[in-house]
C-alpha cells in the first residue's frame, strides 16, 4: 500500500495556495447542486490545509500559545453552482495581515480537465482573528512570521 499523503494539503505557487477537491454526493441537494454553505466548508478546508502545508499546527497553537483561530467576518459572493463530480480548485491568498487578524481572498473555481479552464463559482473575503480560551483577542506572531502571511509592499 502506498501511504503517500504529500499532496493532501494542496500546493503553494508564488503567493497563492491551491486546494483541490471533488464534489461528492453528500455535498449536494436532490438536484445534485452543491449547497451554498458547503463553499464555506471548502474555504475552511483550504485554510486548514494551507496551515498544515506551512507546518503551522492549530492544535499546537492552542496547547502552547492559547491561540484559537476563528472566522470573524465572511463576505461571500456566489456566481454559479458546482455539481456532483465537478473538480474544484480553491485558491487562497493574503489580502492583508494585522497583529491579531489575517484577511484572505478565497475563490472557488470549477476545473474543466478537457480544456484546462477554470470557471469562477464563488469568491470570498474571509477575516480570521486569533483569540484565547477566554475569547480575548491575541497577537498571532507565530503565524505572521511566515512569509505567506506578510503584507506585500
Amino acid at each position: 500500500m502506498n501511504n503517500n499523503f504529500e499532496n493532501l494539503d494542496g500546493s503553494i505557487t508564488g503567493d497563492k495556495h491551491f486546494y483541490r477537491l471533488r464534489v461528492f454526493y453528500e455535498d449536494t441537494d436532490s438536484g445534485q447542486i452543491v449547497y451554498h454553505t458547503n463553499y464555506l466548508k471548502y474555504f475552511e478546508r483550504a485554510r486548514s490545509s494551507l496551515l498544515n502545508l506551512l507546518k503551522i499546527d492549530q492544535l499546537n497553537l492552542k496547547k502552547e500559545f492559547d491561540i484559537i483561530l476563528v472566522v470573524k467576518k465572511a463576505d461571500v459572493n456566489w456566481y454559479k453552482s458546482a455539481k456532483l463530480n465537478d473538480k474544484l480548485v480553491i485558491e487562497t491568498c493574503l489580502k492583508y495581515a494585522k497583529n491579531s487578524s489575517i484577511t484572505l481572498n478565497q475563490v472557488a473555481f470549477k476545473y474543466d480537465s478537457n480544456n484546462h479552464e477554470h470557471e469562477l463559482l464563488v469568491s470570498g473575503v474571509i477575516q480570521i482573528v486569533a483569540i484565547n480560551s477566554q475569547n480575548k483577542v491575541r497577537r498571532m506572531n507565530t503565524i505572521l512570521n511566515h512569509k505567506f502571511f506578510q503584507n506585500k509592499s
